[in-house]
């Protein structure tokens, strides 16, 4: 069977009973890990190509599982092609979904949330009372992260001066929840400057929701876009959090960090919720003033 690569890997069916599993590079299942160019890039030419070899893929696998016996581990393979091929296709075609407008990505993740229940239970009927396969589980884990990343698409913008201190957020909050705003903003603390390069927002919208270019447009005005404080809003799967790192014995902090949000790196987190789920949130006031902090290196957290 073809492997990512373009190779062939044999199956014995004598030996195995079952289709050659489903391991990660050289996969019977081509495309496990396919990850989507950033929304604001061009499309990638080669799309077309791997579409086509998925289906070649796919219909090769379909052809040589008509061989499995009818009952026992064969039968259970047997019932697992159709799903396995659907849970494929769905976690290939989530990753294009940041290209759909706004209407029809509501539609395509509703379908795509459907499409991948229905494979999962038919994966979990056609092995109940038997292990499930490692190399199926690790189709499912993979179809469920697709899903939950594309119904997390939300914009990012970053710190383009030198420094940037917000205002309390108040304003803002009201505006954008009085339009209807129905999903998550994290924007700077008040009074606490952030440099070049630092997070300075993430806007994500309600679930399935699209973003609304006017909820951004309110937001880069907050954040200073248009006087070039901020860079333009780019969209990204993964919501990023800064932190303020310290060393007391250089006397007071000497980097900021960016960490995905399911990560924790040491030190003052930097930015707050300042909406959540549609509602406001409390947010702190800004800090007495002190002394003045200068520009600090801003560093991916690397764990």
């Amino acid at each position: 069977m073809p492997g990512t690569d373009g190779s062939h890997c044999r199956t014995s069916v004598e030996e195995e009973r079952v289709p050659e599993k489903l391991r990660r590079g050289g996969s019977t299942f081509p495309g496990h890990r396919q990850q989507s160019p950033m929304p604001d890039t061009p499309p990638d030419p080669s799309r077309a190509r791997t579409w086509a070899t998925l289906l070649a893929y796919w219909t090769e696998f379909a052809q040589r599982a008509v061989a499995l016996p009818a009952d026992g581990d064969g039968g259970r393979w047997k019932a697992s092609v159709a799903p396995i091929i659907g849970l494929q296709a769905i976690t290939h075609a989530l990753a294009e979904t940041d290209a759909l407008p706004p209407d029809e990505r509501a539609l395509g993740l509703d379908r795509g949330e459907l499409l991948v229940r229905r494979h999962a239970k038919e994966l979990h009927d056609a092995w109940r009372g038997e292990p499930m396969p490692e190399a199926i589980d690790e189709l499912l884990h993979d179809a469920a992260h697709a899903l939950v990343a594309a119904q997390s698409l939300g914009l990012e913008w970053l710190v383009r001066a030198e420094a940037l201190e917000a205002e309390h957020p108040a304003e803002i909050v009201a505006a954008l929840i009085a339009s209807g705003f129905a999903g998550d903003l994290d924007l700077p603390s008040p009074g606490v400057p952030i440099f070049a390069g630092c997070v300075a927002a993430h806007l994500r919208p309600g679930r399935r929701g699209a973003i609304d270019p006017d909820h951004a447009a309110l937001v880069g005005e907050f954040l200073g876009q248009s006087e070039q404080l901020v860079t333009a809003p780019r969209a990204v799967r993964v919501r990023r959090l800064a932190y303020r790192q310290f060393d007391f014995a250089k006397g007071g902090p000497v980097r900021d960090v960016l960490a995905p949000e399911d990560q924790l790196p040491a030190g003052q987190p930097l930015l707050v919720r300042a909406i959540e789920g549609g509602e406001a949130q409390p947010v702190a006031l800004p800090p007495r003033r002190s002394a003045p902090i200068p520009p600090l290196p801003v560093e991916e957290f690397t764990g």
